[in-house]
């Protein structure tokens, strides 16, 4: 059954946007009567026939809710990468895995400090329609490292690095099954020595992700990956 996504849900009715009114009159041809299943990236899901086959903002109504309520317990704060297409494959990657939030931030050794946040969205939107999930992972405006490591977090916090000479568990060894787990990973030149002993002093555990030296992205999604097994 066609999946789409919208926000835009009353009591009874859903209207689509222009996009995805247009996916379903235009592209799909479907028509008025026609069943469709329908996410509102907050963690339900709808049953609904369609209203009226409309390419600008189709309506559909309501047949039945589902509470799915997906829960991944997983957030990821890392640099973007210089090359734009390796962000948002780890975006689309993560967001299929299952993930509750993504925040971008700009560290020592960054070399990308400039995103379109909307792009990003479309991404991970598609990535969750794409995936059959009903989240909508939480998507941070890009953020100074230093400010982000002091936010708050209800959960266990862990930065990654790639220093020998620095303290560091595996994320086996620190990460106990059930927890919130938020985890900084740094950019191609790794955090530097001074941005880890910040992120220490505000209660990130140092760990590794292996034997291997990982990009960004693939960090990421090791580091996110890692932690729905040990969930499981």
């Amino acid at each position: 059954m066609h999946l789409f996504y919208s926000t835009n849900i009353s009591e009874n009715t859903i209207t689509l946007d222009n996009e995805e009114s247009k996916h379903l009159a235009k592209v799909l041809r479907l028509e008025m009567g026609d069943n469709v299943l329908v996410i509102d990236g907050k963690g339900s899901r709808y049953f609904c026939s369609i209203h009226l086959a409309h390419q600008k903002a189709s309506q559909l109504t309501i047949i039945e809710k589902e509470v799915v309520n997906e829960f991944y317990g997983i957030e990821i704060a890392a640099a973007p990468t210089k090359n734009l297409n390796r962000w948002e494959w780890f975006l689309e990657k993560t967001t299929e895995i299952g993930i509750d939030a993504i925040h971008p931030i700009v560290s020592f050794h960054s070399e990308r400090k400039v995103l379109k946040k909307d792009r990003q969205e479309r991404i991970l939107v598609s990535a969750m329609k794409q995936s059959y999930k009903t989240k909508l992972p939480q998507l941070s405006e890009l953020e100074k490292f230093k400010q982000f490591v002091k936010r708050d977090f209800d959960g266990k916090k862990f930065i990654c690095h790639c220093y020998n000479d620095l303290p560091k568990k595996t994320l086996n060894e620190s990460y106990k099954k059930g927890e919130k787990a938020l985890l900084l990973i740094g950019p191609e030149g790794d955090f530097s020595k001074e941005e880890i002993g910040l992120a220490m002093q505000q209660g990130f555990e140092p760990i590794a992700l292996g034997a291997s030296r990982l990009r960004t992205e693939t960090a990421a999604i090791v580091a996110c990956h890692t932690i729905h097994v040990l969930n499981a």
